[in-house]
């Protein structure tokens, strides 16, 4: 699923009137072109002309890091399904992305629109640095796990060499 986001001048009209004469392009009598939603953002503090001329070099960077670490948390969802042998959609914070794309709405808890655009950019970055550290150590502790339970297993059906003899030796073979 690929998603544009596009800003459009209203023109002095109300935001609902611009998006309903987009969709009105975006689409013919016979079918739509594109399904189109509102897609909020509040009026955030840009500061100083040079101020945003160096967050907007230093975005290319940001948009990389972010999109890489969603990327690898896409993939890593993807490989777990596939292990379990079961889909399973990705979800943000409980809803599917789908869903939440349509419906976002900007959490001023979390990211007060009254602070510097630089601020926000380095709260969004510091909070998709924690999950990325968060997904490095499920992925190692995974890991662990998937090696002892490789372990056990060899154990079992191994020989008596790498067997555990309090598993091979019970009390009924003992007394034969």
């Amino acid at each position: 699923m690929s998603y544009f986001i596009t800003a459009i001048s209203n023109g002095g009209a109300s935001p609902e009137q611009s998006l309903v004469k987009l969709a009105r392009i975006g689409s013919n009598n016979d079918k739509d072109f594109a399904d189109m939603f509102k897609f909020e953002v509040p009026s955030l503090m840009v500061g100083t002309l040079d101020s945003l001329m160096k967050l907007s070099d230093d975005m290319g960077k940001t948009d990389a890091i972010v999109e890489s670490i969603v990327r690898k948390i896409e993939k890593t969802g993807k490989e777990l399904s596939a292990e379990a042998r079961k889909a399973s959609e990705l979800t943000v914070g409980g809803v599917p992305a789908q869903r939440y794309i349509q419906q976002f709405a900007w959490d001023f808890a979390k990211y007060p629109n009254r602070r510097p655009l630089k601020e926000l950019v380095s709260l969004i970055t510091g909070g998709v640095s924690d999950i990325d550290e968060e997904l490095k150590q499920l992925g190692t502790a995974f890991a662990d796990k998937q090696g002892a339970l490789a372990e056990a297993k060899r154990n079992k059906a191994g020989n008596l060499m790498v067997a555990e003899l309090n598993d091979v030796l019970t009390q009924d073979v003992m007394r034969n």
